[in-house]
């Protein structure tokens, strides 16, 4: 097996080895539509179609040669290939993948990785609009690129992530969203001596104030000026959240492996007492939903390499 085929080979027995984190029954996900299922006979038409499973048979059938290849050839070799016509949002998660594959540029251009995550999710791509993505998109997305290719995230995309997160009023994100955590807690430096408060994101442990930082001197370094540090000026700072997750993280911890149709039972029964739900029940509710969809998605990755097991020869 070509070395290349045999990484993303084993990537996908370790895929099948992911088991979903809590049980989908009840959860307004649903479940993969088992009357309609993905076969290779329709992989490449199927609006369920899982990237993953689309990389592994392009990979089996033409070698990593077909990451470079131009739309054209791909349209003509695919039919020869399985005998199948393509899609149009099949086409569009292939040109995807091969983003994926031949640049880095999902992981270091928001507006990339937004168009790509938008077409793993299923939607087709309107490249001269921007089209936000849920929370749960952006969890399925990351999962799904961790498969494809493992690679870090510029910080122009971890904060595109960071702003959808904060937009949805939560301040806490478990993995695979775990890396931009900072991100959305925002952490905030204050200065004793000055009273100056300014982010901690990109920030290194100097009061921007005390130090001069924005004096006309310093605009070209936007560094602190060095006498000034000597002094010992602008170290006299404490560091806080501006959205802290501990509470929500807490509560996170006690219910995320639960189903989430249980949760919702205790919140109808938290309302029948007279009791309000608090903030972390209302920031964990939407983290359930999210854990669910990721989990329909790896389902359907299973069931797709199951069926695809007989022609790739791994029964």
């Amino acid at each position: 097996m070509p070395e290349a085929e045999q990484e993303l080979y084993d990537r996908l027995l370790l895929a099948e080895k992911i088991a979903p984190t809590a049980p989908l029954a009840g959860s307004p996900v649903g479940t993969p539509d088992s009357s309609k299922p993905v076969t290779l006979r329709n992989l490449f038409t199927h609006p369920d179609a899982h990237p993953v499973a689309l990389d592994f048979a392009l990979l089996k059938a033409f070698g990593p040669d077909w990451y470079g290849w131009e739309a054209e050839t791909l349209w003509d070799e695919i039919p020869q290939e399985f005998g199948t016509q393509i899609s149009e949002l099949c086409r569009q998660k292939i040109r995807a993948i091969q983003a994926c594959k031949s640049s880095f540029l999902p992981w270091k251009s928001w507006q990339v990785f937004e168009k790509v995550a938008t077409v793993f999710n299923g939607s087709l791509p309107v490249f001269r609009i921007a089209q936000p993505l849920s929370v749960e998109e952006i969890y399925a997305a990351v999962d799904i690129l961790d498969f494809l290719r493992k690679v870090p995230y510029d910080d122009q995309v971890k904060l595109y992530m960071a702003a959808t997160v904060l937009d949805n009023d939560l301040f806490f994100v478990p993995p695979p969203l775990d890396f931009i955590q900072m991100e959305v807690a925002q952490p905030h430096t204050h200065c004793k001596d000055c009273g100056n408060e300014e982010s901690a994101l990109f920030h290194d442990g100097f009061c921007s104030n005390c130090t001069q930082r924005m004096h006309p001197d310093q605009m070209l370094s936007l560094q602190p000026k060095q006498d000034l540090v000597n002094e010992g000026k602008g170290k006299n700072i404490t560091t806080h959240f501006r959205y802290d997750p501990t509470s929500v993280a807490k509560h996170w911890e006690e219910l995320k492996v639960l189903p989430l149709s249980n949760f919702e039972k205790d919140m109808e029964a938290k309302a029948k007492s007279g009791q309000e739900m608090t903030m972390e029940d209302v920031q964990v509710r939407q983290l359930l939903y999210a854990r669910d969809y990721l989990n329909l998605r790896r389902q359907q990755l299973t069931e797709q390499l199951t069926a695809l097991k007989p022609w790739m020869g791994t029964q």
